[in-house]
């Protein structure tokens, strides 16, 4: 039996890749374009630039999702997000950085972990039933489950 994940590994990864793969089509597109509009001051490398941005922000958000992984949904969405405005600047990593960080985003967002309680709030429901408390009879001085009406021991009525 496998161990359950405590972070959304898959998500990880390929949200990681993809944003590697759309820094490195966004250097090259700033190197061209500089290099293209030179005589210019080499205003063509800005393009670029944001692809490296949306690409940094996906490795970013890729980490952030690896450390706090109660957060899976909003950083699911930053990766969708920046994975679409990946093609301004980067063309979408080549298309394959644009799938991966998308396919990453997705699989955040479906994520839902196993075992895991927060201070968030989120707590798996449980399959056993809670004990409930004992009441003590006054009579027979023995403690009884909180449902039962009358002591089994004494018959008296618990109120």
């Amino acid at each position: 039996m496998s161990q359950p994940e405590s972070y959304p590994n898959a998500a990880f990864i390929l949200s990681l890749i993809g944003g590697i793969f759309i820094i490195l089509i966004g250097l090259i597109v700033m190197l061209i374009g500089a290099a293209v509009t030179f005589m210019i001051g080499g205003l063509g490398g800005i393009f670029g630039l944001l692809g490296v941005v949306w690409g940094a922000i996906i490795i970013y958000s890729a980490v952030q999702l690896k450390l706090s992984p109660s957060q899976h949904s909003t950083w699911g969405v930053l990766i969708i997000v920046f994975s679409l405005v990946s093609w301004i600047g980067a063309f979408g990593g080549l298309v394959i950085g644009f799938l991966l960080a998308l396919i990453g985003g997705i699989l955040a967002l479906a994520w839902s972990p196993a075992n895991m309680s927060t201070p968030t709030g989120y707590a798996p429901p449980s399959s056993t039933p809670q004990p409930s408390t004992a009441r003590c009879c006054p009579q027979s001085d023995r403690s009884k489950p909180v449902d039962i009406k009358y002591c089994p021991y004494c018959g008296k009525e618990l109120s």
